[in-house]
């Protein structure tokens, strides 16, 4: 496609020649006719830049007028890069039905355009929204559910029962059985290997926009705000409330029934045990308040 189809698509100028773009590129591996980004300026940038005539990069404003290529000023270059790669360069054609080895049990309620991979299972009390894409070997069960335009990696199990148990006056513990559902919202992503458990005898909710990175455990009564970003190895133990709009960094993990605000940024390996502040900042072991 020509360099103007994309300025058009993202609606902005188109500094420089029309050249075609035929792929994508990362800064370190640039050659003919790709599409790049920088999302900061620095001179070395702007230098490796104009060692390359025929690219289409997507710059800040810092950049106009310094570089030879053809270029698009974003404010924000990585936003406008990945759009660009799902308009154009998306490989994942959107497959729709259900493969032959899944397991839909009879009463599970499917919406339009549902993608159901080999070897999944989907219980007979599941409902799933429009547009929603399930990998192969997922586990979907109980009274869950999910909403439009949701994706599900490969590995996650959503809607078996948590922890739960009462030590009785033996010190034998006994299981506490659970009734409660689950609530995905639309536009979820969930990573591979999660696994999020159905409420014990409410709800566990996960918000419109979550996002999910693989290994994050997602305890039985939780709720997870909307646009919220959990990366890999999270851990929530049951009753956690997430705000909206937060940010979970690798390895934390949350003590049961705790809150963090809208906002809420938890740093890498946090362990957290007491509430958190909207916009706030928490790190280390246990999690103490960096800045506001």
């Amino acid at each position: 496609m020509d360099s103007s189809v994309i300025a058009t698509f993202l609606n902005k100028q188109l500094f420089g020649s029309n050249i075609e773009v035929t792929k994508f590129s990362s800064l370190s591996e640039l050659n003919d006719n790709c599409v790049v980004f920088c999302k900061k300026y620095s001179v070395d940038l702007a230098r490796v830049l104009n060692e390359h005539k025929v690219i289409l990069a997507i710059v800040t404003p810092e950049y106009e007028g310094k570089i030879d290529c053809s270029y698009i000023i974003s404010e924000n270059p990585r936003l406008d890069y990945l759009r660009v790669l799902k308009k154009f360069f998306n490989e994942n054609k959107k497959e729709q039905g259900i493969h032959a080895t899944a397991v839909v049990e009879e009463g599970a309620q499917l919406g339009l355009d549902v993608f159901i991979g080999a070897n999944c299972y989907i219980g007979r009390d599941v409902i799933i929204g429009d547009n929603t894409y399930i990998s192969p070997n997922v586990v979907i069960d109980g009274k869950t559910i999910i909403g439009n335009n949701c994706y599900f990696k490969s590995g996650s199990v959503i809607g078996q029962t948590g922890f739960g148990f009462e030590r009785n006056a033996d010190g034998i513990p006994e299981y506490f059985p659970h009734f409660g559902t689950i609530e995905i919202g639309n536009n979820v992503h969930i990573g591979a290997n999660n696994t999020i458990d159905r409420g014990t005898l409410g709800v566990t909710k996960i918000g419109d926009n979550v996002k999910t990175d693989n290994l994050v455990h997602i305890a039985h009564n939780d709720t997870i705000g909307e646009s919220s970003l959990i990366t890999a190895g999270v851990i929530f133990s049951g009753g956690v409330i997430v705000g909206k709009q937060c940010w979970i960094a690798p390895n934390v993990c949350v003590k049961e029934k705790t809150v963090i605000g809208d906002k809420g940024y938890i740093g890498i390996g946090a362990v957290v045990i007491k509430n958190v502040n909207a916009e706030t900042i928490v790190v280390g072991n246990p999690a103490k308040q960096l800045m506001k």
